[in-house]
């Protein structure tokens, strides 16, 4: 819990807090003006390029422990598995007597001419409900999604995730002598793809969200570690005056060259107006690592989610 503490600490307040501060500076210092000893600038940025370089090698480490923790394509499976055996159960029960299936009939029309307003309330509500027990505990929660926890709860869970809706349903819908739980059934069985498709949307969106905010934090590192490291050393690139904003445009065009290695590269691609030095040895690793940061990070994520995507785009579809 330790470690935890100290990764939601770095990630969540450390960095940024750091980050947002040079960046304050910069803006400061260039509307400003104001001039500050060579020796005392110096001095500045060196620590900059230490703390940010640092910190760079640790957020790409921290990302490649999060994608490493996401098994989203088993947690995808368990909850399709729940949620098709569940239906299965209701559509059993209610073929077991005649007298559930004359319910089953008065409430399907009741259905037909009351839940076209209340369509989006009732999926809601078993959206709400799904969610919760899959995410008990704070099992996806940054900085350790527990996917196996997660799974445990999907194949562990005897709580009745109907039971809210059951309740909406016979505080809104005058129901006559049709028992709320038959109607929260028949509600379930005819929206199960929805539900599916908002739970689907729910995991993706927490996945992207937790890898996507890890990224443009390690990105905003690195652009402040290499602009540090064109203050110290005037030689890392081969032009002699480098501006904040041709360092933005080189490291877009490092990241085009990490997520688009081969295109940019056969067509001879290039948005930067500046080149690095080859002479660079230290810089021109520490470029390499982070080019070779993105291709794997943005490559492997974008990848699961279109595998997720390509198996179920019929049930995205509807």
């Amino acid at each position: 819990m330790n470690w935890l503490r100290l990764i939601r600490f770095l990630t969540q307040y450390v960095a940024p807090g750091l980050a947002t501060v040079v960046v304050a500076a910069e803006v400061m210092g260039w509307l400003l003006g104001a001039s500050v000893q060579p020796s005392l600038m110096h001095a500045y940025h060196f620590l900059i390029l230490i703390v940010f370089s640092l910190l760079t090698a640790i957020m790409i480490g921290i990302c490649g422990w999060i994608v490493f923790l996401w098994d989203i394509d088993r947690l995808f499976f368990k909850l399709e598995s729940k949620i098709d055996s569940q239906i299965a159960a209701l559509e059993s029960k209610s073929g077991e007597s005649g007298q559930d299936g004359t319910l089953l009939g008065r409430a399907r029309e009741m259905l037909n001419n009351v839940m076209r307003c209340s369509r989006a309330m009732a999926v809601g509500s078993i959206e709400k409900s799904y969610w919760t027990d899959i995410n008990a505990g704070g099992a996806l929660a940054f900085p350790k999604p527990d996917i196996a926890a997660a799974v445990d709860q999907i194949e562990k869970s005897r709580r009745d995730l109907l039971a809210p809706l059951t309740e909406i349903v016979s505080k809104a819908i005058p129901l006559g002598g049709i028992s709320a739980p038959i109607v929260s059934r028949l509600i379930f069985r005819y929206f199960a793809p929805e539900i599916k498709v908002r739970l689907y949307r729910r995991l993706v969106l927490r996945f992207l969200s937790q890898l996507g905010a890890l990224f443009v934090l390690t990105s905003l590192c690195f652009y402040i570690s290499i602009l540090a490291w064109s203050r110290v050393s005037e030689s890392i690139f081969n032009q002699a005056s480098v501006s904040p904003i041709s360092i933005v445009l080189y490291q877009l065009d490092l990241m085009l060259r990490g997520a688009l290695f081969d295109f940019m590269e056969h067509t001879r691609r290039s948005i930067s107006p500046i080149t690095i030095n080859q002479n660079s040895t230290a810089f021109v690793y520490y470029t390499l690592m982070f080019r070779m940061f993105v291709a794997i990070y943005v490559m492997s994520s974008l990848f699961r989610v279109l595998r997720f995507v390509l198996r179920r785009w019929r049930v995205l579809l509807r």
